[in-house]
């Protein structure tokens, strides 16, 4: 059966079909294990024909309070998108007819009409054709037909070709944007710029050469045999070596995210990677260093972790406050807001290099990217200069930030507290 959209006014939800579809879906193990779009998908089903906003989505299918703000919230958009894609899915997945949809750029659900295709005219018994008569009635039309997508495809090859590098010209020619407050104190000076990715510890075993294995609660190579679990394994496993040939995806992923902020503001030049498999961190030394991670990968700079107030514990549920401030609390704790929504508390710090004038900046986290955001954005650099004034804009600092999380993608991120670093930097063994 073929489909196509039909306007609210003719929608003929009298079909038996559409409001048992609906129903079958919502009942469906496909939205029975995700709360949130079977919820909002039936809030749309309610309010099809109303003119509803993002803000009415958000506060009456989503759960947000009254001061949710759309231009700073992402969260209606990715959610009408997730149902958007859920739905094709299930249609997909049951075979069912669609019947229920919604529109790319919309927020509004349609109901589908599904039309009857037209019956092809019954062909006509024609004589057996010869094999020159053959020829020239399938072949000849293939290879003219093959030559006609053959030069469309080189035209709009090359149509292609031209405009992206007409498009690389116009970039490469523009100015860079102005870097917003944050980073100007950063970047001051013309230091390199090194981000640091954490490779954390593995072990290989020679008896076993495709194993690899990992213990969250061991960063050292010399701390295995601290550990009875991993000592037991390796007591059964045969000789162990070190194996550190990965890193995080999700630090991975925000340190491009920098490194695209950096080369949009004209500092790319500057900036290089580097992972703490190949690095002493000889480089606190020569560069401003940034540094991505959490308790179990940061090892590298357990120096400077034990030297701040904030601690970012074991399994990134709390940050630890050794010495609250006025009406601090002792601990910043995640929050579950839902199946899939929750709080993340997490540390940005600015601390001193090993060399007059170099800085190192700590992004110690679950996921990286939403403290990425918002130091990447206007508006969140100006939440973080804001608390910076207020605690008397000191040259280096800690922070905690919450990040709210729906599944793994971040919506928005905020700082609630800060401290002045006043410790000179570590140099026992860094």
């Amino acid at each position: 059966m073929a489909v196509m959209l039909v306007p609210a006014e003719t929608e003929r939800e009298t079909e038996p079909g559409v409001k048992e579809s609906l129903a079958r879906m919502l009942a469906s193990p496909q939205f029975a294990r995700a709360e949130t779009q079977r919820r909002l998908l039936h809030y749309l089903w309610e309010r099809r024909h109303d003119a509803i906003s993002e803000y009415a989505i958000a506060t009456e299918a989503l759960g947000r309070n009254s001061n949710f703000d759309s231009n700073s919230d992402a969260s209606v958009r990715v959610q009408i998108s997730r149902l958007r894609r859920k739905l094709k899915d299930y249609y997909l997945e049951t075979g069912e007819a669609e019947l229920l949809a919604i529109p790319t750029g919309t927020h509004q659900l349609t109901v589908l009409e599904r039309q009857p295709l037209e019956v092809p005219v019954e062909a006509r018994v024609l004589p057996p054709l010869s094999a020159s008569d053959w020829v020239r009635a399938r072949v000849l039309p293939l290879l003219v037909c093959l030559c006609l997508v053959l030069a469309v495809a080189l035209g709009t090859t090359s149509i292609f070709l031209v405009r992206q590098i007409r498009k690389s010209h116009a970039l490469a020619a523009q100015a860079p944007a102005t870097p917003n407050a944050f980073w100007l104190s950063f970047l001051a000076g013309d230091a390199p710029i090194r981000i640091v990715l954490p490779t954390p510890v593995f072990f290989n075993f020679k008896n076993y050469p495709s194993l690899r294995l990992r213990s969250t609660e061991v960063n050292d190579f010399g701390a295995a045999a601290q550990n009875p679990e991993l000592k037991a394994v390796i007591a059964k496993m045969g000789p162990v070596g070190l194996e550190q040939s990965y890193t995080v995806t999700w630090d991975t992923l925000a340190a491009i995210q920098i490194a695209r902020y950096l080369d949009r503001i004209g500092e790319g030049k500057r900036v290089s990677f580097q992972v703490t498999r190949d690095s002493s961190l000889l480089s606190l030394e020569q560069a401003n260093v940034i540094v991505l991670g959490t308790d179990h990968t940061l090892q590298p700079m357990h120096e400077y972790m034990e030297s701040m107030n904030f601690t970012l514990i074991p399994g990134e549920e709390r940050v630890l406050n050794a010495r609250p401030e006025g009406n601090e609390p002792k601990a910043y704790v995640r929050q579950l807001q839902g199946e899939e929504r929750h709080i993340e508390p997490s540390i940005i710090a600015v601390m001193p290099g090993r060399a007059p004038g170099l800085k190192v900046l700590m992004l110690e986290s679950r996921d990286t990217s939403g403290m990425v955001s918002l130091l990447a954005s206007n508006a969140g650099s100006h939440a973080v200069e804001e608390m910076w004034r207020a605690h008397g804009s000191p040259q280096f600092f800690e922070m905690v930030v919450m990040t709210e999380m729906e599944v793994h993608t971040p919506l928005r991120s905020w700082p609630v507290t800060m401290h002045a670093y006043t410790k000179v930097a570590p140099s026992k063994t860094l």
